[in-house]
């Protein structure tokens, strides 16, 4: 009998085995790998959730940013690492976009991590430098076909739902270009700074700067507004069918003993239940959500195919 690959997920969780037993994990730091820059929204949430893991049960954890390579570089260190549940990945879009998009991947998000839990989802907004003449994202899309002033935009990098906005809005002919940089924070800084048109960051990244005035934000990617900024419309009502939906969530390498894995979800579950994670949450612009390890291989499973679709409409293609 074959059995899927979202159903060899299932067997992975219910049959592993390993030489350590839940009651003595953990016995030594545990890692979290953050696929990007200080500063973005995974950086932010890997930090909280280490933090309260420490308050709550005394356990050390350290975060380790390992940017570059459209989130690669991070994701195959956790594919490689010991699956012994002291390696965690923090990850959203890319690990599910990066297939369609480089030809030789050294790693496969279906068979080499293992779905824990999903954190949160968001939104992506645009902002661009207070200097642009456009005061909303009509006006925007205007500016960038008129072609009076060359538009470059920001994202977190490669493969990032920014990347995979403008090159949605490439396909329904806005011209820009796409700039992309080693997580949010560096992004919204470098439209901040000016020496960009704007960026595609998560609104968490942005709204610190979004309520200093130092950007605007014109639109979200998002299929709805988000409740944190209801006046800010989406993309989609100005160029209907632009549309990223964002999440972010934690996984290990394949092969993790069940119990650890049961142990690390149940401790993890209960940090985003606290209210004082939930209130952080809401204040960063985060809807924090929790599951089970087979809601998120469920939706990493569709997510995959839905991105090669778009990859395909949009020609978009990297060479790795």
């Amino acid at each position: 009998m074959r059995i899927s690959r979202r159903g060899m997920w299932g067997v992975a969780l219910a049959l592993g085995v390993g030489h350590a037993e839940a009651e003595e994990f953990p016995s030594r730091p545990i890692r979290v790998i953050v696929p990007s820059a200080p500063g973005g929204s995974l950086d932010i949430l890997a930090r909280l959730i280490g933090r309260h893991l420490g308050e709550r049960r005394g356990w050390q954890v350290a975060v380790e940013n390992r940017s570059g390579g459209g989130g690669n570089i991070g994701f195959d260190a956790v594919a490689k690492a010991r699956p012994d549940g002291y390696t965690l990945l923090i990850a959203s879009e890319p690990l599910t976009v990066n297939p369609s998009l480089y030809a030789n991947l050294p790693f496969d998000p279906l068979r080499d991590l293992i779905p824990l839990t999903l954190i949160a989802t968001l939104s992506q907004v645009l902002v661009i430098h207070p200097a642009v003449p456009a005061r909303t994202f009509a006006e925007f899309v205007e500016l960038a076909k008129s072609r009076r002033m060359e538009i470059n935009i920001g994202s977190a990098g490669t493969a990032s739902p920014g990347h995979m906005a403008v090159a949605q809005l490439n396909a329904a002919g806005i011209p820009m270009t796409h700039v992309p940089y080693r997580g949010g924070g560096p992004a919204v800084q470098d439209t901040v700074a000016g020496n960009i048109t704007g960026g595609i960051m998560t609104l968490p990244a942005a709204l610190p700067f979004i309520r200093d005035g130092q950007v605007r934000a014109l639109a979200v990617t998002s299929s709805e507004r988000s409740p944190f900024a209801p006046d800010v419309p989406t993309m989609a009502e100005v160029l209907p069918g632009i549309v990223v939906d964002s999440w972010q969530a934690l996984l290990l390498p394949a092969g993790v003993p069940a119990d650890i894995v049961r142990k690390l979800h149940a401790e993890i579950t209960a940090v985003i239940a606290l209210p004082a994670v939930q209130d952080f949450l809401r204040s960063q612009a985060f809807v924090a959500v929790g599951g089970t390890p087979e809601q998120l291989g469920a939706l990493i499973s569709a997510e995959i195919p839905k991105w090669r679709e778009v990859v395909r409409q949009t020609g978009l293609r990297l060479d790795q």
